[in-house]
Formats: C-alpha cells, structure tokens, sequence
C-alpha cells in the first residue's frame, strides 16, 4: 500500500509554503490572445477568420489553480534550472492520486513519465507493433490517434462505434472478429470517450479486456479526461480490471484537469514489468523518458489535496456550463447535442440542418462567428459534426450560445 503518511508530511509542507487561494474565479474571462495560445493565434490559419470565437483546443479558457502558480513561481525564483531526477516525492504524488481517485494501486516501480499523451500512444506504437500491423480505435475518436498510427507505417483498424439514441457503444462484435481474423495488434481506447464524452462502464471494460486479452491485443488506454466526469456517472480505469495489468499501458496527465498542457506534464503507468522494459527501451531510444522540471513541480503541487478541491469545483463549473448548453441547444430543430458525461467538450450534431459538412463549417465560420472543431479530423463518423469546448467563463458561452440560436434555430 501506499505510504500515506509521508506524503501527507510532503504535501504539508508544499501547502504552508503557498497561498491559501485555491480556487479562482471561473466567471473571470481570461485574455489569452497574444500568447502563443494556438486556439487564439492561429485563428486565420485555421479557419480563414482571425475573429471568430475560438472553441475548438481542448485546453481550457479558465484559471489554472493559484496554488500551482504559486509552486512555479517558487520554483522559478531558484536561480538553476538544470537537470533533476524523478524523485520519489514524485511519484508519491501519482499515486495518491490514482489510488484516492480511481481506486487504482500503483507500485512506484510502475510510474514512467513522458512529455505527453500522444508521445506515449507514438512510442507505445513503436514498441508493441512492426510496420504493417494492425492498430485498432473506436470511431469519431481523437484525431492524433490516426497520424500516431499511420505515420509509423502501421494500418488503421476502424471500428465504428455504434450510435444508439443519441449515445455511444462499443461494437465489440466487429472489434472481436477483426482481432480473431488476425487483424489487429494493438487498440488505442480512449477512457473516457472524446469526442463524445462518453464514460465506459465497468461491464463493458471488462469485456474489452476480456477481448483483448484471448487474442494477445496490446490494450493503450488513453485517460487523460478521467478526472472531469459529472455525477451520477464515475469513471473506471482499465487498471481497475482484472487481468488488464498484463496487457494495459495507461496514459495520463494533468494537462487537462488543471490546464497546463504547455507544460508537458504527462504520466505513463505499466504494471506488467516486460511491457514495462519494453517500453522504456523506445522511451530510450527516442529520448522522452523524462519531463522538465517545472512539470514534475506542476504535479506535486496538483496531485493532492488541494489539487482534489479544485477539481471538484472546477467540475461544478463545467456540470453547470454544459447543462446549460443543453437547455438552450434543445428547442433547436438544426442541431443536437450528445449530453457529455465526461470532458468538457460538447459533440454537436448539425445534420438536421440539411446542408453538407462543408457548408455547415462555412456557416458556423463566416455566418456564426464560431470556431469549432470540425468534426471529419475524428474519422468519416464524424461527417455532419463539430465539436464545442464550453470550458469558457459563462459570459463567454452565452455569447457562443446567442450565436448559434441565431444561425441555427
């Protein structure tokens, strides 16, 4: 078990050397433009209109928590910046967290680092598969999977998910016969579901790995989202499973929780010490087994106490955006919304509008003033779809809100 008692000695002394603030005011919108944000500065590149509002990253327009700046601030007021260690301060930090928030205990032996999710999925690819082979998903899903799978030389395995009544699921039939006929090596599983937000219960975890694990199928579980569920729904970690740790490299980072994806601060957790050796030699190889030293700071300061009570409000906050995003979409005939039970980012539905997808992103470009995600970068599922980050202020998704019961009633 983990040495709770220590690291409660550790994050003490972290907590008395920080401001007592720990949550901010979410209703404050934050200026971000002119700081090298790409969901602001690249807004001409990107959608051929330098002034539309941008809701399309999936970082958040919302205050990282004062504690962290004041742990940075710390930290940058040391006069060197040169190379640190993985401590065990560290990876106490991670633990704690997965085993206070998802159930899940770890070993400090199992906790790796890397700079981010995608060079995790990149390097886990490499590692577990040659070129040729099969890697599976479960369409619309996170557009870096495709290049992370295809710029290696591996094939693409699509298996659509299955829409049901305005909701996700897995069709674990075409996914067992695509891996019983040979075709796949490896699965990339978003855990919980983006785009759509879907949370995946413990059954049907359980099936996966059940699947995965009678046909030899490497098992990469993306959770970067797994933090930000709104109750009544709970998040399962596939290390949650039995039988998963032999099989599972588990993805995280802090990025999204607490938005601080620039600084790289990403964890890898593999229990089963071959994949774990197996791992690392790419992680060698490629020279990503590390993270700066304000990311480890960054997690420290994060993963506790503190850490937790700013997520719970933070998930207040969104809970509250997203419900109503949802009332004011639901009187309109052109577009739906699927009801996220996890991220904060709404899959919005605007084939009732009639119109290609083409037209509906020129519309929502040029007619709304919105800058959404296009729905086509998460696969051919995704035609007729966009996908909207409300981790705004709440003044600032009323005003997206205006601009699509205007154009879309």
């Amino acid at each position: 078990m983990l040495a709770i008692s220590k690291f409660r000695i550790f994050t003490s002394q972290l907590r008395n050397s920080m401001a007592t603030q720990i949550i901010p005011d979410f209703d404050l919108p934050v200026d971000r433009e002119n700081t090298d944000a790409a969901k602001y500065d690249v807004r001409a590149q990107v959608f051929g209109n330098e002034n539309v509002q941008p809701l399309w990253v999936a970082d958040m327009d919302l205050p990282a928590p004062p504690f962290l700046q004041d742990a940075l601030s710390k930290r940058i007021a040391h006069p060197c910046y040169g190379y640190t260690v993985q401590s065990q301060a560290l990876k106490q930090s991670v633990q704690w967290w997965m085993e206070k928030e998802h159930e899940v205990v770890v070993g400090p032996g199992s906790i790796l680092f890397s700079p981010s999710v995608v060079t995790t999925i990149c390097n886990a690819i490499a590692a577990f598969t040659r070129k040729g082979e099969g890697v599976a998903l479960f369409s619309p899903v996170y557009e870096r999977f495709y290049p992370a799978i295809s710029n290696q030389d591996r094939r693409v395995v699509n298996i659509p998910l299955l829409l049901d009544d305005g909701r996700y699921d897995i069709d674990f039939t075409a996914f067992e016969q695509a891996c019983r006929a040979g075709k796949v090596k490896m699965l990339l599983f978003c855990n919980p579901q983006n785009p759509g937000g879907r949370v995946w219960s413990r059954a049907e975890l359980e099936k996966l790995v059940h699947i995965c694990r009678d046909n030899d199928i490497l098992l990469l579980a993306d959770e970067i989202h797994s933090d930000i569920v709104y109750p009544p729904n709970r998040h399962t970690s596939v290390l949650a499973i039995k039988g998963a740790g032999g099989i599972t490299v588990l993805a995280h980072s802090i990025g999204k929780t607490f938005n601080c994806s620039g600084l790289q601060p990403s964890f890898v957790l593999i229990a089963d010490k071959t994949l774990r050796r197996r791992f690392q030699a790419e992680s060698e190889r490629t020279h990503t087994g590390d993270i700066n030293l304000l990311a480890k700071t960054a997690i420290q300061a994060l993963l506790s106490g503190e850490g937790q009570q700013f997520k719970e409000a933070l998930i207040s906050y969104l809970a509250a955006n997203r419900n109503l995003l949802a009332k004011r979409l639901a009187p309109l005939t052109q577009l739906s919304m699927m009801l996220p039970e996890s991220t904060f980012l709404a899959w919005l539905d605007f084939r009732g509008t009639g119109l290609a997808h083409d037209a509906i992103n020129k519309k929502l470009i040029h007619k709304a003033g919105l800058g959404l995600s296009n729905g086509l970068v998460y696969g051919p599922a995704g035609e007729g779809w966009f996908r909207l980050n409300f981790a705004v202020a709440r003044s600032e998704l009323e005003k997206a809100i205006s601009r699509l019961e205007n154009h879309f009633a």
